[in-house]
């Protein structure tokens, strides 16, 4: 008996000690390049607002499944889930759904490994302008890709008619700010910020990037994507609790270690959803305006935030609109995107709900 827990035991070091190897060199794998990436920008002077679109030149290096596959279709970053009039501008587009941290496209069809084609889309978003001294400024940082590179990228930003901003860097070109770089590595970004001195108009504070719904609970993590370092450090945390609830389990001889991992919490659209799989809003449930309090009893992951493994998924991307630099303690996700997986798929978008929608619904 002594000789076979011995056995199980070692087998379990052993798996724990190659598994970390595996998924690094699963996550180094590049399934994609990007040849093209344009991302055009424009404020709207009424509500603040930023019309944005996304236009790709993409080569499948490994067969892309159009949909509902573990690799299938594709995902970039967006600032929140604030947003309205989400679009495809291309027919090879079959749907788009988005949740507060990622845009998650599938396509009409499937694409062969060494085929290139391009798509593209375009949104409204909310939330993204700063008030300070009567100046309207803007932080911005498109979204970028950790596991692919990218030969070409440009970004424009139109500034409103007769509006003239001053931008942080590019070149200006009769009332654009126009970046370019060529040959972005793993992770590269390319931030923007433009100050408008004299805005035409009065944007209320209250819909400001500083008062994006849910901001005001700094404490809490975010369900975001940070890939890279973020995932290796994740796998490693599961593989040594899985070893010590082996360990535990045959000392003890105790079937199943109880305890719950506390519930977690989504913000999208200004509205608490409960967590469901894949770090999406629970099917069916009902959004609140204001975060519940998760149970603060213990348990296996138990804790007074609701325990568990801690926010964020594998992979993914985002775009950003953080004051200074871009971090997951700002009120938006900040991460590369990539293909966007099955395990991925946003419910929230699925079910089309509106946030005026969901409010009605309380």
């Amino acid at each position: 008996m002594k000789k076979k827990l011995f056995s199980l035991f070692a087998g379990v070091l052993l798996l724990a000690a190659l598994l970390p190897l595996t998924a690094q060199t699963a996550w180094a794998k590049d399934y994609d390049r990007i040849l093209s990436y344009q991302v055009d920008i424009a404020p709207d002077v009424n509500d603040g607002s930023l019309a944005i679109r996304l236009s790709f030149r993409w080569k499948a290096l490994e067969d892309l499944p159009a949909t509902n596959s573990q690799q299938g279709g594709v995902k970039v970053g967006i600032p929140n889930g604030s947003l309205r009039e989400m679009k495809a501008l291309t027919d090879n587009i079959a749907d788009i759904q988005y949740d507060n941290s990622y845009a998650y496209v599938d396509f009409t069809r499937d694409y062969k490994a060494g085929q290139e084609f391009e798509f593209s889309f375009s949104w409204v978003q909310e939330y993204m302008y700063r008030l300070h001294n009567g100046a309207v400024s803007y932080d911005y940082t498109p979204g970028w890709f950790d596991g692919i590179l990218v030969d070409e990228m440009t970004l424009i930003w139109h500034d409103p008619a007769g509006v003239p901003g001053t931008a942080s860097d590019g070149t200006a070109q009769g009332g654009d700010h126009i970046l370019t770089a060529t040959n972005l590595d793993y992770g590269d970004r390319l931030p923007l910020s433009v100050t408008y001195a004299n805005w035409p108009t009065t944007l209320s504070d209250q819909y400001s990037a500083d008062n994006l719904p849910g901001n005001d609970y700094p404490d809490y993590v975010y369900e975001d994507d940070s890939g890279g370092d973020f995932f290796r450090a994740v796998i490693s945390i599961i593989i040594l609790l899985v070893v010590l609830f082996v360990i535990v389990s045959v000392l003890s001889s105790i079937s199943r270690y109880s305890g719950g991992f506390g519930t977690r919490y989504v913000f999208v659209n200004g509205l608490w959803y409960p967590r469901g799989p894949g770090g999406k809003p629970r099917p069916g449930s009902v959004g609140t305006k204001h975060r519940p309090q998760p149970p603060r009893s213990g348990g296996f992951g138990g804790g007074s935030r609701g325990g568990g493994f801690g926010g964020g998924g594998f992979g993914g991307g985002s775009h950003c609109a953080c004051a200074s630099s871009c971090a997951c303690a700002c009120a938006c996700a900040c991460a590369g995107g990539g293909r966007a997986g099955c395990s991925a798929k946003n419910l929230y978008g699925a079910i089309h709900l509106t946030k005026d929608a969901s409010e009605k619904m309380q």
